[in-house]
C-alpha cells in the first residue's frame, strides 16, 4: 500500500523505466484511476458513465492512448457546479486501500 507521496513517486519512476513510459502520463492516469475507483465505491457509481480516451485506455491499455482528461456523463443527478464539487469533495474524503 502506498502511504506517502515519496512512495508513489518512486513507484511511478520505477514503472516508467520498466515500461519505457512517460512518468507524467503514468502519474496522471494513476490519479484518474484512483478517482474512478472512489466513484465506483460510492452511491454515485451507477450515475457516472465513463467515455472518451479514459474509457479507451481502460479497454485497450495505457500505451494505446494517453488521455489528458476524464470524460463522463452523469445521469439522474444535478450537475450544477456546487453539486459536482460536493460529489468530488465527498470522494476525496473516502479512504480506500
Amino acid at each position: 500500500m502506498i502511504t506517502t507521496a515519496r512512495q508513489l513517486k518512486d513507484l511511478i519512476r520505477n514503472m516508467s523505466k520498466k515500461k519505457s513510459a512517460d512518468a507524467q502520463i503514468l502519474m496522471r492516469n494513476y490519479m484518474m484511476e484512483r478517482f474512478l475507483e472512489r466513484i465506483s465505491l460510492s452511491e454515485y457509481k451507477n450515475q457516472f458513465i465513463l467515455k472518451g480516451g479514459m474509457l479507451v485506455a481502460a479497454m485497450v491499455g495505457l500505451d494505446a492512448r494517453a488521455t489528458m482528461d476524464l470524460d463522463a456523463t452523469i445521469k439522474g443527478t444535478n450537475v450544477s457546479v456546487e453539486d459536482v464539487e460536493m460529489i468530488i469533495s465527498q470522494r476525496k474524503e473516502l479512504h480506500h486501500e
